[in-house]
């Protein structure tokens, strides 16, 4: 049996997420390493930053446990929608998160919880 076709770049754009304890702190840590703020700020509840190509988003709430979540995860933004991203992937389901709304949950095989947030293609 051939595996499903899978979802690839360039409509995947991988974007690693750090849930963090103290905001300012984590952006002040991260500027020091050469980011600088993409989205959000010191003070608010979630930050995205950018260091060459690279983006980190920080997070100020504790990983939920219960859900699977960890310190760190691995977060993509899709040029494809829900429906097809849960079609391309097998065990792929839905989910809506109060702060980025609609999210396609998957695991790898190690276990590790991805997550894709369906994105307007640009146009």
């Amino acid at each position: 049996m051939a595996d499903p076709k899978p979802v690839t770049s360039p409509g995947l754009h991988l974007q690693p997420t750090v849930h963090v304890a103290d905001m300012a702190a984590s952006v002040a840590f991260y500027e020091r390493l050469g980011c600088e703020i993409v989205h959000g700020g010191r003070d608010g509840d979630w930050t995205l930053m950018q260091l060459g190509t690279t983006q980190i988003g920080l997070l100020a709430r504790p990983p939920a446990a219960d859900q699977g979540e960890s310190v760190v995860e691995l977060n993509f933004a899709a040029e494809a929608t829900a429906d097809d991203l849960r079609r391309a992937i097998p065990g792929a389901r839905s989910v809506t998160d109060p702060d980025f709304g609609e999210q396609v949950l998957v695991r790898s095989p190690d276990g590790l919880l991805i997550k894709i947030s369906p994105v307007d293609p640009p146009g």
